[in-house]
């Protein structure tokens, strides 16, 4: 009698079930029902039919799962599936630094002086910086004209961006339906690319298409993909959404080629091609490089795609702001959005955007510019989005453990290190966002987990928060939110000692000699005070409040002059009332890797150094 066809598990892919199945099969048929398929030539052809059925539906569920989006994972075809949601991966990006640049003494062969057109920084222009002894090329994205003083001239704020400039010329076949156009490197940063096209000797500037719903056919705008080889491919309208081309038109496309090596804060820098003959530049760094990116990698895509999809290309709620944000500016640690009626105090009809860059604490001016211009193309008329500083709350470390030598072959120097180390791992895995939450119990086992030979640890915290100040002649007040309530066990806790706040030096105005710096007195007051010798001698012992329940600190008007910061900043350290911390809407924690402080001690007891404890001692958890 056969098997049914239905006793046989046909969704089965592997090859010994498939085999299995086939002599499953067989044996029910009567001619081969007391047949020994082991060893046997049928074996054989057996197996093959298994292999044959193993690759083929192997290759079925791969092809399958290609077609869609959340499964695929060859990234030709996650592209193509962004692609049919409108969204477009980043491409790479290159490190972009700002420059300020001075020249004396400029002069002509005949001793005039060049006008400012003469020494404009043109877009293209060469400068170089060497990191870690190795030469890197950026040039200048934008024709910067100069400020000019008798023969002395000044360029300010100078964007150059980590590469070389790269121009392919194509021309315009009409007989070849479909036309693309593809650059000749790979490592193209999007954002730099400029295209135009000569035609009958007229040339005309086509823009990157970002809505089509505003494109008309006279538009003269140009398109962008990714092909299957990973390089980019532009093409032209076909006359009703954009401008389409004509036979013989010369197309020129100019972009920035990205470096392998991302050189990121480099602050050195020298000018390599000279301007209007001149290369004796003074160059000073304004904000040193950062941004360097790859291309955006398949996970990145699959989440974007989607979100990109639901925002229809328009920002309406916050979650479209979100993803145009991190589309515009793909080097974000970090992005938190929230309504000005969110905001304290409210500010109605706005929108605020607090963003974290990879490697720098803050978004440049002319980073905050990009990405705002770009947003502004898709707002809301009644809407206004404002980009802010993310304001960062510094976490202080100070760790003591106890371990036992005789679990480890480390030395005590060693394992402050492991420990070091691993405190500075918690904070990338656990504090890289606005939502982030400091749980102390949390590190403190993170720590006594870093080695077997680690018994114990008392790990106390501070926080430390940045006040930009404003030098001035005229008084300036200003309020510090630590976003976190202060330690305080009772009114006049540590006046004597100064409290629980300590800041960095600062002068002020009517005082040229003294350095300054701030206190309080367990009592809310927040008092101004200079050193002499060892002695604090107080010069306002009301000089502001400290709200010790809310973390904020208000002082009073006065006027700086300098600070022993060079930004102009004073650092502002207080002790928590707990030792959880938690970030404020736009603020972000971190733990500062330059403050940790970890103490390695031999643990007696367990080392058998000691009997019954004599001369054990421990750390106090007591705030500080």
């Amino acid at each position: 009698m056969a098997i049914k066809s239905s006793q046989v598990n046909a969704t089965d892919l592997d090859f010994d079930t498939i085999a299995d199945n086939i002599k499953t099969y067989l044996k029910g048929q009567e001619k081969f029902k007391d047949y020994n398929f082991e060893g046997a030539n049928l074996g054989v052809l057996i197996d093959m039919l298994a292999y044959a059925g193993h690759i083929g539906g192997l290759n079925t569920n791969i092809a399958a799962s290609e077609m869609f989006l959340d499964s695929a994972q060859i990234r030709k075809n996650v592209v193509s599936r962004a692609k049919d949601l409108g969204f477009t991966p980043a491409s790479e990006k290159a490190s972009l630094a700002v420059v300020d640049m001075k020249m004396t003494n400029v002069r002509n062969v005949d001793q005039s002086i060049p006008t400012e057109n003469d020494m404009i920084c043109a877009r293209g222009v060469k400068f170089q910086t060497v990191y870690d002894g190795v030469s890197y090329n950026f040039v200048c994205n934008d024709s910067v004209v100069p400020v000019r003083e008798n023969e002395t001239f000044t360029w300010k704020n100078i964007n150059v961006q980590q590469g070389q400039y790269i121009t392919d010329q194509f021309i315009f076949d009409n007989q070849i339906k479909n036309s693309k156009f593809v650059l000749s490197n790979a490592r193209v940063d999007k954002s730099t690319l400029e295209v135009s096209v000569n035609s009958g000797g007229t040339i005309s500037k086509f823009t990157l298409s970002t809505d089509v719903s505003t494109i008309q056919s006279s538009s003269k705008v140009f398109y962008t993909q990714e092909n299957e080889e990973g390089f980019i491919e532009i093409y032209f309208g076909d006359g009703v959404l954009g401008q389409g081309l004509v036979d013989g038109d010369t197309i020129s496309a100019t972009y920035i080629s990205v470096d392998i090596a991302h050189v990121e804060n480099a602050k050195l820098f020298s000018l390599i091609d000279p301007i209007n003959g001149f290369s004796n530049a003074t160059i000073t760094t304004t904000t040193a490089s950062r941004g360097g990116a790859e291309k955006e990698d398949i996970e990145s895509i699959k989440f974007k795609a989607t979100k990109f999809y639901t925002s229809q290309n328009r920002l309406v709620t916050l979650n479209d702001y979100k993803a145009k944000v991190q589309e515009y500016y793909p080097n974000a640690d970090a992005v938190a959005v929230w309504g000005g009626e969110d905001n304290n105090p409210p500010e109605y009809g706005k929108v605020f955007i607090a963003l974290k860059p990879q490697n720098a604490d803050y978004l440049s001016e002319t980073e905050k510019s990009v990405v705002l211009n770009n947003l502004n193309k898709l707002n809301m008329l009644t809407v206004r989005p404002q980009i802010i500083d993310a304001d960062i709350v510094k976490i202080l470390i100070s760790s003591t453990f106890k371990y036992n030598p005789a679990l480890t072959t480390l030395t005590a120097g060693e394992l402050e290190t492991l420990v070091k180390n691993t405190i500075v791992k918690f904070d990338t895995d656990n504090l890289n966002g606005f939502d982030a939450i400091f749980r102390h119990s949390n590190l403190t086992k993170t720590i006594d987990e870093a080695d077997s030979a680690i018994l114990s640890n008392t790990t106390n915290i501070r926080l430390r928060k940045k006040l930009d100040g404003t030098v001035s002649t005229n008084p300036k007040g200003y309020t510090l939110s630590m976003g976190n309530a202060l330690f305080n066990p009772h009114s006049g806790h540590n006046a004597d000692a100064g409290g629980i706040v300590t800041t960095t030096g600062f002068k002020v105005g009517g005082d040229s000699v003294n350095t300054y710096y701030f206190d309080d007195d367990g009592k809310g007051n927040l008092r101004r005070y200079y050193l002499s010798g060892a002695t604090r001698i107080y010069k306002d012992s009301a000089a502001g409040t400290v709200n010790y329940a809310t973390g904020l600190i208000s002082i009073n008007a006065f006027i700086l002059t300098s600070t022993v910061n060079a930004d102009t900043s004073i650092d502002f350290t207080v002790i928590p009332s707990g030792n959880d911390v938690v970030a404020e809407r736009g603020n972000l924690i971190d733990i500062s890797s330059d403050d940790i402080k970890v103490s390695a001690e031999v643990d007696t007891i367990a080392s058998g150094e000691s009997s019954a404890g004599v001369g054990y001692t421990s750390t106090s958890t007591s705030s500080y």
